[in-house]
């Protein structure tokens, strides 16, 4: 077990911790504990995520030589919700990928910004989409941008797990969300099934596990309040920890082949391929899961849109 902390690294006030975990992985050896005060567990030693640190999967280094379709259930809850927009409404998407969620807001008269982590993302976001406004930077240096422009709605998708600074990122959400703007955020349950099994879930690749309760003590404290809570993806994330954990390296093998041999597999066949693997390998178990009404109510991930507190 690591030493346990004297302050939580999130909420700079807690200092009574439950232990949940230790983990001993290549990177390290980590133990997971809930503060008992802001209810967000978080690793120790509790380490900033570099990029370098942002290795892609499989799919996703394939993905991004094919043009990207949305297919992200809280992409599609968003925008099955909000069909128009008013001339001039300004979206900005933290975390935004490789582009096709903000493309398809363009498309319904938007003004689009976007920020990644990722350079090869914002690269394919640029090639695929033209699109302008999107940058390849940390988001405290997007923050400190001149001239940024108010937003009526931030998007912030799968973010809040790699952030070594939580409420200085929700402090300047505040700050560059218009008055009567929106957060929409999503975020892995910290309650689902097989959460930890799947490498996203663990270090280096995360810091902290939210549920709908931490998410809010974090963001009430910068005035922010809860105006819509569900769940989306229960079955696509038991999915992607079953299919983690069962995975056997075949499209990296695929691509290794046609390198070295006079074998052609073309990048749209090697993807076509990962997926029929994921599908067979993961699609069955976490049916039957699903099927036995085993998945708990939390399960999956958590799609919440945020206001300021008037």
């Amino acid at each position: 077990m690591q030493e346990k902390p004297k302050i939580c690294p999130v909420c700079k006030e807690g200092d009574d911790f439950d232990f949940i975990k230790d983990y001993k992985l290549k990177e390290g050896n980590f133990s997971l504990y809930e503060c008992l005060k802001c209810k967000v567990q978080f690793y120790s030693p509790f380490k900033k995520i570099e990029s370098k640190d942002y290795e892609a999967k499989d799919s996703y280094n394939i993905s991004r030589f094919l043009k990207p379709a949305i297919s992200r259930g809280y992409h599609k809850k968003f925008l099955q919700s909000n069909k128009k927009f008013p001339q001039g409404t300004t979206v900005l998407d933290l975390g935004c990928g490789t582009g096709e969620f903000l493309s398809e807001l363009e498309k319904r008269g938007c003004k689009v910004f976007g920020v990644d982590f990722d350079g090869e993302a914002i690269k394919s976001a640029r090639r695929h989409f033209n699109l302008q406004n999107v940058y390849d930077m940390p988001f405290e240096d997007f923050f400190k941008k001149e001239d940024l422009p108010r937003f009526d709605f931030i998007f912030c998708f799968e973010v809040l797990q790699y952030l070594d600074m939580p409420l200085e990122f929700a402090k300047n959400l505040r700050k560059i969300l218009k008055p009567g703007g929106r957060i929409i955020l999503s975020q892995p349950s910290k309650n689902r099934m097989l959460q930890g099994v799947d490498e996203w879930d663990l270090p280096s690749h995360c810091l902290t596990r939210w549920d709908k309760e931490s998410i809010l003590n974090l963001f009430s404290r910068s005035g922010f309040k809860i105006s819509c809570a569900s769940y989306v993806e229960q079955m696509k994330i038991l999915r992607g920890a079953l299919n983690s954990r069962l995975r056997f390296g075949l499209v990296a093998k695929a691509e290794e082949i046609s390198k070295n041999r006079k074998v052609f597999f073309s990048p749209r066949f090697v993807y076509f391929l990962g997926r029929v693997k994921g599908f067979v390998i993961s699609f069955f178990p976490a049916f039957f899961l699903w099927f036995g009404k085993i998945l708990k109510k939390e399960n999956g991930i958590i799609y919440l849109e945020l206001r300021i507190n008037e």
